[in-house]
């Protein structure tokens, strides 16, 4: 099911609701989460053999596209990111 399959909004009494919120609290998703967080490794891989990592510390990363870099960069900044990331040109 879709994260956004799940009910949201407010209850008869004005109440904010929000079931997936609950199953997170309740610990429901825990096994889920997991899962979906066993890929982290895999996906950071393709990042980083792609280059579209611009920082990554612990368990979070900030990543761009190369034309997004090059817009906000100059050529020798994306050359530099290219060589520390050993993209394949």
């Amino acid at each position: 099911m879709n994260a956004n399959d799940y009910a949201r909004g407010h209850d008869e009494h004005g109440e904010e609701i929000d079931e997936l919120e609950r199953l997170i609290k309740d610990g429901k998703l825990e096994a889920r989460l997991n899962e979906l967080d066993s890929h982290w490794e895999e996906v950071m891989r393709l990042c980083e053999k792609y280059g579209f990592i611009n920082f990554c510390y612990g368990g979070a990363a900030t990543l761009c596209t190369h034309r997004a870099y090059l817009e906000a960069n100059s050529p020798k900044d994306v050359a530099d990111r290219l060589r520390t990331c050993s993209v394949d040109i």
